[in-house]
């Protein structure tokens, strides 16, 4: 294939020029930093990457002509060879003409689908004229799988899709403090619709429930094909989608590999141990799936039996319907959204969803279920929380449901009951 030519590389940079003024962008309780670092902005496709970048762009006070944005998935750079990147470089300077007063600020796009694009990245930080932000929709912008020519140069922040709050906002539901019943009610049904349809900017945004459905099963598709099959060069396609699906049966559940390596074998279908491996590793590349490992003061047994949980709860809906399971869901991915340390406990006596660690100690256990006003769900959630509280010598405890409020005493600890909406909009 030949390099392609230098008017390509200027259609592709004038194409976005001042394109942050032309997307109609809604505000994320995401910040980013602005330093001497690369800023790697990572998360699932279509959580909202490029409009965090794009609303930061438009809050920069410096002239237009240096703010440059490269969508690296643009037409125009199919079949970009690293030997293309000085040209690109004097494109930027022809189109932009940037002012020499102030650095270079480059919003790069899904940086990831660029030959060599870490080499590339390090050079152009090693320039000190550029202030470099970029976007991927695959763990390699991630801090613990970072090329080694960008280990200690860059920052991450991690976006998911919309918060509770956010999703609140797009859809103009408002709240304050105190509210009477009516109000409450409201949130309650918004809390209901986040659930099942989760919190996909685009989707959110959505006029009807089929609608949302449809766009949902598209968007996973999309991640399926792009971000998996191709990337990594699938050829056994079929099996592959099956393998995927077939873990979310795995949510909120213990995953354990080598079970479904046999469950597929009595369907007459041969995935050795270490196939399954690497394809849940693709998938957690990808950002579709997070793994909760549980809590032991013995470090070894902190990597076994993880419990997985999915991105986005609106994904989950697609394979399961069951209202607690997307509610436990939902809180995981807001505890991954404020940064939280997250583990799970489980002993002969308890078995706790999730157990938050601060420092060296367990800060707050945490745990999911829809309601508890049905007698033997009540025991067993509460008594398992105040036996984990007593082993791990934690008396921060809450219990989130769908809509009950509640002081419980127990043991000798006080227990909050929270409904999940309130949990989720007094978050950071």
């Amino acid at each position: 294939m030949h390099p392609i030519k230098t008017v390509n590389l200027e259609n592709a940079l004038v194409r976005y020029k001042g394109y942050d003024k032309t997307m109609g962008l809604v505000g994320r309780d995401i910040k980013l930093r602005d330093g001497n670092f690369i800023n790697a902005i990572v998360g699932p496709r279509r959580a909202g990457k490029t409009s965090l970048m794009l609303l930061y762009m438009q809050g920069l006070e410096i002239p237009e002509s240096n703010k440059v944005f490269i969508s690296c998935e643009d037409i125009d750079f199919v079949g970009i060879t690293s030997g293309e990147f000085d040209n690109l470089e004097a494109a930027i300077y022809r189109v932009y003409g940037p002012s020499g007063k102030y650095p270079i600020y480059l919003f790069i796009d899904e940086v990831q689908t660029f030959p060599e694009w870490p080499r590339w990245l390090r050079t152009l930080f090693d320039q000190r004229k550029y202030r470099l932000f970029v976007t991927g929709s695959t763990s390699e912008l991630s801090l613990d799988a970072l090329p080694s020519a960008l280990r200690g140069r860059a920052v991450n922040t991690m976006v998911l899709p919309f918060s509770f709050k956010e999703y609140l906002a797009v859809r103009g539901v408002g709240y304050t403090k105190y509210m009477g019943a009516d109000e409450k009610g409201v949130l309650a049904n918004a809390l209901t619709l986040f659930i099942e349809f989760g919190g996909y900017p685009e989707i959110a945004r959505a006029g009807d429930n089929e609608l949302r459905q449809a766009m949902l099963s598209e968007l996973y598709a999309t991640v399926i094909q792009r971000d998996m099959i191709e990337k990594y060069k699938i050829r056994k396609v079929t099996i592959f989608k099956s393998f995927i699906n077939a873990l979310f049966g795995s949510a909120c559940r213990n995953l354990s590999p080598q079970t479904l390596v046999r469950w597929f074998g009595s369907q007459g279908v041969r995935i050795s141990t270490q196939t399954a491996l690497n394809y849940i590793g693709y998938a957690r590349n990808a950002f579709l799936f997070f793994l909760v490992y549980p809590y032991s003061r013995k470090i070894k047994e902190r990597n076994t039996k993880p419990k997985l949980y999915v991105s986005d709860s609106g994904i989950l809906g697609l394979f399961e319907q069951d209202r607690g399971k997307k509610l436990e869901n939902a809180v995981l991915i807001e505890l991954k959204r404020r940064n939280k340390s997250v583990f799970y406990y489980k002993s002969a006596a308890a078995d706790v969803d999730f157990v938050l660690t601060e420092g060296n100690g367990v800060g707050e256990l945490i745990q999911v279920s829809y309601g508890i006003s049905d007698p033997t769900t009540f025991e067993r959630e509460i008594e398992s929380l105040t036996k984990a509280a007593e082993d791990l010598h934690c008396s921060n405890l809450t219990v989130v449901t769908f809509d009950e409020e509640k002081i419980i005493k127990n043991g000798g600890k006080n227990i909050k009951v929270v409904p999940a909406w309130k949990w989720l909009l007094e978050g950071p």
